[in-house]
C-alpha cells in the first residue's frame, strides 16, 4: 500500500481547517481586514494582466493539450500524469466551490463563489505539476516561483478572493499533485489493462 508523505497530509489538515473557516465564518475580521487593505487601485492594471495570463481556464486547456502532446511522442505515463492532475484538480475544486459557496470580496464586481481561488489553485497545480514532469528545472522553477506568488496575490488586489481562499487554492493545487505522484503509475496501469498496451501507445 503506498503511502503519501506526511507533509501532504498537512497539507489536507491545513485546507480543511481553511474550508470550515470559509463556511463557518464566510465574512471573518482577518479576511475582511486583509481584503481591504490590499485593494490597492494603483496595482488593478497590473493584477488583471497577471490574472488574464495565468487564467485558471487557460492553464486547464494547456494541461490537457500537453497531455495530448505527451501521448503522440509516446510519453505516456507523463501524460496520464498531467491528464489525471487536470482533471481531478478540476473536479474538486469545482465541487468545492459548489458545495461552499463562499460570497467573494466584491460579489457586485466578480461572478461566481470565493472558495478555493481557481486561479490560485491551477497555477500551483500546472507549474508544480510540470516541475515533475520536467528534467531542467531552472527557468521553470523562477518563473513558477513567480507565478504562485503573484496570482494569489493579484487576485486579492481585485477584490475576487479573501486571503483564506488562495491560501486554500494553492494548498488544494499541491495536494492534488502530491496524491498524482503516488498513484499515477497505477492509474496507467489499470489503463494499459483496459485498452491493451499496443492500443495505449500507438
Amino acid at each position: 500500500m503506498k503511502k503519501l508523505k506526511f507533509y501532504t497530509y498537512l497539507k489536507i489538515i491545513a485546507f480543511l481547517l481553511l474550508m470550515f473557516v470559509a463556511i463557518a465564518y464566510p465574512k471573518n475580521v482577518f479576511d475582511v481586514i486583509i481584503a481591504d487593505l490590499i485593494e490597492i487601485k494603483v496595482l488593478a492594471t497590473t493584477a488583471k494582466i497577471i490574472s488574464l495570463v495565468f487564467n485558471d481556464k487557460l492553464l486547464l486547456l494547456i494541461m490537457i493539450l500537453l497531455s495530448a502532446f505527451l501521448v503522440w511522442i509516446k510519453e505516456v505515463k507523463k501524460a496520464v500524469f498531467i491528464f489525471f492532475s487536470a482533471g481531478i484538480g478540476g473536479f474538486l475544486l469545482f465541487a468545492i466551490k459548489y458545495s461552499v459557496q463562499r460570497v467573494r470580496p466584491l460579489p457586485e464586481v466578480h461572478d461566481g463563489f470565493s472558495f478555493p481561488s481557481g486561479h490560485s489553485t491551477f497555477v500551483a497545480l500546472f507549474f508544480l505539476a510540470l516541475l515533475f514532469i520536467i528534467n531542467k528545472k531552472e527557468i521553470l522553477s523562477a518563473i513558477a516561483t513567480f507565478a504562485i506568488i503573484a496570482v494569489p496575490i493579484s487576485r486579492m488586489v481585485l477584490g475576487a478572493h479573501f486571503l483564506s481562499d488562495v491560501i486554500a487554492g494553492v494548498l488544494l493545487g499541491s495536494i492534488v499533485v502530491d496524491v498524482m505522484k503516488v498513484y499515477y503509475i497505477d492509474i496507467y496501469n489499470i489503463i494499459e489493462r483496459k485498452l491493451g498496451k499496443n492500443k495505449w501507445i500507438n
